[in-house]
């Protein structure tokens, strides 16, 4: 009995101890030029390796994709956060919720011609909102106003109105309830800027429409914006004003498991500061551009 005890306890002590997987996540990262890489490279793709590393416990598994569909996949449970989106927009997409979490900072401007007056207030001035009082004074039908009465307490393009309305030709009345300018930003924030924002698909291409007056304004970060612009020689054709200094977050489902994803992360980012790595880290991505100021 003895010699069986022993031959068991030697078995034990020679038998390889048992390893428990990590857990997987996937993680949608926007494919962002200079920040995330379709290849894989970039200082976002770093900065989110490096939360990886203060998780001993999870792999994280990056998918590099366009921006629009990171929200798709976030939304229908086909990964557990997204990176990056800016913080403190008046909009967020349906069931997703800002982290805890500050990754870095990043300055927008509104970028217009010379001789254009257009400002920042006018695209956040209130009094573009469709509300019951515009849609009853506008003239429309009774069926047309009823038509418009989702749409309430935002404010909307005219081709919005009429895709709303169905209809073939725009309605003259319609006209005076549309936001009245013309302003790209890049397809991932137009919806979120908290006025109706055309998409561009690149900022080189939003500036040349903006310079040949097909737009009255492009507003976009301003380290990006500007390099495109000295490149293309168009700065003394354009003036910038500043459109708010925005912390980027990551975004989560807004239930218990996305609560569970934020602490975990919010968990690694606070270890991970405390690191003297996380400035070589960080770096590359937060140009706040403090001393940034608006021209001409």
């Amino acid at each position: 009995m003895r010699l069986f005890a022993m031959l068991c306890l030697g078995l034990c002590l020679a038998w390889p101890p048992v390893t428990l997987a990590a857990e997987r996540w996937r993680v949608a990262v926007a494919e962002v030029p200079g920040l995330a890489e379709a290849n894989g490279s970039g200082p976002l793709i770093d900065l989110v390796r490096g939360l990886d590393e203060q998780l001993p416990d999870i792999d994280f598994e990056l998918q590099i994709m366009p921006f629009a569909r990171t929200f798709h996949v976030l939304q229908n449970g086909q990964c557990e956060f997204q990176v990056p989106f800016l913080g403190n927009l008046p909009r967020l997409p349906a069931g997703l919720r800002y982290g805890s979490g500050s990754l870095w900072q990043v300055r927008f401007g509104l970028f217009t011609r010379r001789d254009n007056a257009l400002g920042v207030a006018q695209l956040r001035d209130p009094v573009h909102v469709l509300s019951a009082e515009r849609l009853t004074a506008s003239g429309l039908s009774a069926q047309q106003q009823a038509q418009l009465a989702p749409l309430l307490g935002r404010s909307w393009r005219l081709d919005e109105l009429q895709e709303q309305l169905a209809a073939p030709t725009v309605d003259p009345a319609l006209r005076g309830l549309a936001f009245p300018y013309k302003v790209e930003t890049d397809r991932a924030h137009a919806p979120w800027l908290g006025f109706p924002a055309l998409s561009g698909n690149s900022i080189e291409s939003s500036l040349q429409k903006l310079v040949r007056g097909r737009i009255d304004g492009y507003v976009f970060a301003v380290n990006e914006t500007e390099h495109e612009i000295d490149r293309l020689g168009l700065r003394q054709q354009l003036r910038a004003q500043d459109f708010g200094l925005y912390p980027v977050n990551w975004l989560v489902p807004d239930n218990p498991r996305g609560k569970l994803v934020d602490q975990r992360l919010a968990e690694a980012l606070r270890r991970l500061q405390a690191l003297p790595a996380f400035q070589s880290l960080q770096a590359p991505l937060n140009r706040p551009s403090s001393d940034w100021k608006a021209w001409p």
